[in-house]
C-alpha cells in the first residue's frame, strides 16, 4: 500500500498535467470558453498544495501547513468562480475573497496560538466541500437542456464534485467525534491512504469533468455555427434544405413550406445603409422567431429571402400561419434613430404532396411569393 506522502506526490504530478492540458487550449477558445482560466489556474492551486503537503517536515511549516491550506483552498474557490463564469452567472468575488480569508485566518490561530487539529480539519473541509457542492448544484441547474446536447460531461462533472464534498463531510464527521486523533496526516495508517486516494482520484476526475464539459461546449458552438446562418443566427441554406428533406422522405404527416420575402429590401439598404440593413434581417428573423414553435424551423434562403417548415400542417393552416405572421411583421417596425421604419414581408405557401421533391416544392412556393409581390405585396398566396 503506497503511504500518504508518495500519493500527495502523484497527485501533485496528475494535477500539474491536467493545468498544462487546460491551459494549452487556444487562447482565443479560453477567452470565449469562460471558466477554463479559473480550472487550470485550480489545478496549480492543487499542485502547489499537494507539493507542500509532501514536504511537511522538511520545509517550514509556515510552507507545508499555511500555504499549502491556502492554495488548497483557493483551488476550490476557484472551481466554484469558474463555474459561474462558465455558465454566465453571478460571480461572488468579494464574498469568496472574505470567506477564504477568515477560514485562513482561523487555521492560522488554529496552528499557531492553540493547536486545535479538529478544528483546522472542519474549517478546511467545510470550506471546501461547500464550495465544491454548490458548484456542482450550478452543473446540475445550469446544464444545457437543448435537444441533442450531450449530458454525460455534466452529469459527471457534478457528480463527482457532489462525492468530493461528501467525502469532506465524512472527515468533518470523522474529526468531531475523534478530536484527539492524530494531526499526523502524512503518518501512514490505512485510514489516511484511503482519505488521500479518494480525494486524489476525485481531484483528477473533477479536472476531466472540467475537459469533457469544455469540449462538448466547443463541439455545441461549432455545430451552430455549421448550421446557422452567422448574420441572423436562422438556420443557414444547407441545414433547412437538409431538414426539409429529412421530412420529406418520411412523409407521413402534411408538411407546408412558406417562402418569406422582405419588401422594398433594396430601399432599406438605400435608406438605412447596409449596416442598417443587416440589424432590418436579425430583426425580421427575431420578429417570426418569438411566434413560431420550436418544431418550426426558420432558415434563410438567401439575401432577404426566408423558409418557414410547418410540421403536420395542411394548406388551410399553413395559409392561417402565413397569414399571422405576416401581420406580426407589419406591426412590429424596425426602431432606427428613435424612429420606427416600417417593415412588410410577401409570403408564398406550399403544402408538399407525395413523392413531390424538394425542388419541385420550393418551386411551387417559389411561384406563389412571385404572385404576391406582383398583386402589391404585403400578403400571402398559396401555391
Amino acid at each position: 500500500m503506497l503511504d500518504p506522502r508518495s500519493i500527495v506526490f502523484i497527485l501533485a504530478a496528475l494535477s500539474l498535467l491536467m493545468a498544462i492540458v487546460l491551459s494549452a487550449m487556444p487562447s482565443a477558445v479560453r477567452d470565449r470558453q469562460q471558466g477554463a482560466r479559473h480550472w487550470s489556474a485550480s489545478m496549480l492551486c492543487v499542485a502547489l498544495a499537494a507539493v507542500l503537503y509532501g514536504l511537511r517536515g522538511m520545509v517550514p511549516e509556515s510552507l507545508s501547513m499555511v500555504v499549502a491550506n491556502a492554495s488548497a483552498m483557493g483551488a476550490t474557490a476557484l472551481i466554484y468562480y469558474g463555474g459561474r463564469a462558465f455558465f454566465e452567472q453571478r460571480r461572488h468575488g468579494r464574498q469568496l475573497i472574505i470567506a477564504l480569508l477568515l477560514a485562513n485566518l482561523g487555521l492560522i490561530y488554529c496552528f499557531y496560538v492553540q493547536d486545535l487539529y479538529a478544528i483546522r480539519v472542519v474549517i478546511f473541509s467545510s470550506v471546501s466541500g461547500v464550495l465544491l457542492f454548490l458548484f456542482g448544484l450550478d452543473v446540475l441547474r445550469h446544464r444545457p437542456r437543448d435537444t441533442g446536447r450531450a449530458q454525460f460531461p455534466y452529469l459527471f462533472t457534478a457528480i463527482t464534485v457532489i462525492f468530493d464534498a461528501l467525502v469532506s463531510l465524512a472527515r468533518i464527521i470523522n474529526a468531531v467525534l475523534n478530536p484527539s486523533g492524530g494531526s499526523d496526516f502524512l503518518a501512514p495508517t490505512p485510514l489516511n491512504a484511503l482519505y488521500f486516494s479518494t480525494h486524489g482520484l476525485l481531484a483528477i476526475c473533477i479536472s476531466v469533468g472540467f475537459i469533457l464539459m469544455l469540449n462538448e461546449r466547443l463541439h455545441a458552438m461549432l455545430e451552430h455555427q455549421l448550421s446557422h446562418d452567422p448574420l441572423t443566427n436562422a438556420y443557414s441554406r444547407p441545414m433547412i434544405f437538409e431538414l426539409a428533406q429529412r421530412e420529406l422522405s418520411t412523409l407521413r404527416q402534411p408538411l407546408s413550406l412558406l417562402l418569406l420575402d422582405i419588401d422594398h429590401f433594396k430601399q432599406v439598404n438605400d435608406n438605412l445603409g447596409h449596416q442598417g440593413g443587416d440589424e432590418v434581417l436579425k430583426h425580421f428573423v427575431r420578429t417570426l422567431t418569438a411566434k413560431l414553435r420550436s418544431n418550426e424551423p426558420l432558415g434563410r434562403y438567401g439575401g432577404e429571402e426566408f423558409i418557414i417548415l410547418l410540421r403536420d400542417v395542411d394548406a388551410e393552416s399553413a395559409r392561417i400561419t402565413a397569414e399571422r405572421l405576416r401581420q406580426c411583421v407589419a406591426e412590429a417596425p424596425y426602431r432606427h434613430s428613435q424612429s420606427d421604419y416600417p417593415i412588410t414581408t410577401s409570403i408564398g405557401h406550399a403544402t408538399a404532396y407525395a413523392q413531390e421533391s424538394l425542388e419541385q416544392l420550393l418551386q411551387r412556393a417559389d411561384t406563389a411569393l412571385y404572385r404576391a409581390k406582383r398583386e402589391g405585396r404585403n400578403r400571402v398566396e398559396q401555391a
